[in-house]
């Protein structure tokens, strides 16, 4: 214990002869976030590697600013938090399944959201201040169903959300093979409208073709439940 109070006190006086450096307050931002998103894409190596030992190995893939990311830019979007991924009904019980191994490393379950109507639609795991989040898609015909929310205490909404079944195929990113699915130009246009152009005031609550319904959200209990 005292060798961590020691280690600490040496972190504490460093940043503080740090900031004596002209401009370096500055820099600080910059660097936090180049930091973070090193450690982001190595945690999602690691996440996609510890998955691939699970029963969830080729039933999950990426949507959202994830897939943005890599199709606009090659890269992670450099404010995101978060790495979105899909999954059907009937593997949630495979992705509860895997909550041991994901756990043990360093993907702590953190929050899931259900509907007004009680139904579970979105488990969050999280490590090292990154979200790996988890959204149920409910086949619906040719639509997939899905639900996003608002965060307590002052956006209180739940938004439905639909987009096209589509085919799921690999594709490359991050030194690691994922899947999405086969029209991606196509969902990105319904998720995000032109998509190909940065919109620095786009909200997923609010924003989109693809938004089907919004009400208050009243089920605000976000605890994991086994």
């Amino acid at each position: 214990m005292s060798e961590n109070k020691e280690g600490r006190g040496v972190i504490a006086s460093l940043y503080e002869l740090l900031m004596r450096v002209p401009g370096f307050d500055r820099f600080l931002p910059t660097l936090n976030r180049r930091f973070f998103a090193y450690q982001f894409e190595r945690g999602l190596a690691r996440f996609h590697d510890v998955l691939e030992e699970t029963e969830l190995e080729g039933r999950y893939w990426v949507f959202s600013g994830m897939l943005l990311g890599w199709a606009r830019e090659g890269k992670l979007l450099p404010r995101d938090r978060d790495a979105d991924f899909g999954i059907l009904p009937d593997d949630v019980p495979r992705l509860m399944r895997a909550v041991p191994k994901l756990s043990k490393a360093g993907f702590r379950p953190y929050r899931q959201f259900r509907t007004n109507d009680g139904v579970l639609v979105e488990l969050m795991f999280l490590r090292r201040r990154a979200i790996y989040d988890f959204s149920v898609f409910f086949p619906r015909e040719d639509e997939l169903q899905y639900f996003m929310f608002g965060w307590p205490p002052d956006q209180l909404v739940e938004v439905e959300k639909r987009l096209p079944v589509q085919k799921l195929v690999h594709f490359e990113f991050l030194g690691r093979s994922w899947l999405r699915h086969e029209d991606y130009e196509r969902e990105l246009e319904l998720n995000y409208g032109d998509w190909r152009t940065p919109h620095s005031g786009w909200n997923y609550l609010s924003d989109g073709p693809n938004m089907v319904s919004t009400q208050p959200w009243v089920n605000t209990d976000t605890s994991w439940l086994d």
